[in-house]
């Protein structure tokens, strides 16, 4: 992500931290969730931010951003990927 990149939407969770992100890339013609995910380590629980990217051509995955995205709001952060 660059600083001309666009926040488009957010798509709003129940979950805590769960909100996601919908960007859009000029540079690159793509779309991109950005999202938090939670993982375990051996020095506990660890966070980090997740991009999954779309091109921004393909009508296919254009459709697919939005069930992407409601999917993710209602999955809990450890069993995202």
């Amino acid at each position: 992500m660059v600083k001309d990149d666009r926040k488009i939407a957010t798509f709003h969770s129940s979950l805590k931290n769960g909100d996601i992100e919908l960007w859009y890339c000029a540079h690159c013609n793509v779309y991109e969730l950005c999202y938090d995910v939670q993982f375990y380590t051996p020095d506990g629980l660890g966070n980090v931010t997740a991009l999954c990217s779309y091109d921004a051509g393909d009508c296919m995955q254009i459709g697919d951003i939005l069930i992407d995205a409601i999917e993710l709001a209602d999955t809990p952060l450890l069993e995202r990927d």
